[in-house]
């Protein structure tokens, strides 16, 4: 029999349908119209983990497991966002070489939210569970000291992933909207040297995750003040 509404539609309606919907979701999702989802993409990973950090267990015991566990539970989308960070910013970077160090960055970026992610889940989820479970009379052994190597080992390639992919943006920016760029290459990249042993505990990682936005936002300022500087030489 087949499917009536395919045989009814006609092929112009169709099209209509697949036109508005790839239309909603560029509007939602692609940030080719609207300047300001690019800005709020851009930032806001570091600031969610900047506030999220400051409330982070200095140390995990009995007492604090349960927000631990709770709170890389809630950290557990916003890890991620800092890749998000890499891709905003390199929105419309394409061809040539730009095109391909972006590609690159962008793939770092996957990388650093892939593997940040393990070490959330085992050292902060896991390890959490772990200490809830033997404060209540429950064994565990070495069990947590284990997750807590597994889980560094893997942020470490995430965040050497992430200061790499940051290296590339900066390369991206110089190149695009010339040396004002390098201030907020520095301050990210050496937000992201900071990450690799920081994580977001206070206090060090809280100002770690606020240099992040600090560099995303200088960068952002440099190409606004390019393009200006480009419109106005043009008019």
């Amino acid at each position: 029999m087949g499917n009536p509404w395919t045989r009814s539609a006609p092929a112009p309606t169709i099209r209509r349908i697949v036109a508005t919907v790839h239309a909603w979701t560029v509007r939602a999702w692609g940030m080719t119209s609207r300047p300001v989802l690019r800005i709020v993409a851009a930032l806001v990973g570091p600031i969610a983990l900047t506030v999220a950090g400051a409330t982070h267990p200095a140390h995990l015991t009995a007492e604090s497991a349960s927000w631990w566990h709770d709170l890389h539970v809630v950290m557990l989308p916003l890890f991620p966002l800092l890749g998000l960070s890499v891709w905003a910013l390199l929105h419309r970077v394409r061809g040539g070489l730009d095109g391909a160090l972006a590609i690159a960055a962008r793939l770092l970026a996957f990388v650093y939210a892939m593997f940040y992610t393990g070490l959330d889940v085992l050292a902060g989820i896991g390890a959490g569970a772990l200490i809830e479970h033997h404060a209540m009379g429950g064994e565990i052994g070495d069990a947590t000291s284990v997750m807590f190597f597994e889980g560094n080992v893997l942020a470490d390639v995430g965040t050497w992933s992430l200061l790499a992919a940051f290296a590339l943006v900066g390369v991206v920016f110089v190149r695009r909207t010339g040396w004002p760029s390098l201030v907020g290459t520095a301050v990210l990249l050496g937000a992201s040297v900071s990450f690799t042993t920081s994580h977001v505990f206070w206090p060090r990682g809280v100002l770690t995750m606020a240099a992040f936005g600090a560099g995303v936002a200088l960068l952002l300022l440099a190409e606004r003040r390019a393009r200006r500087r480009s419109e106005a030489s043009a008019a």
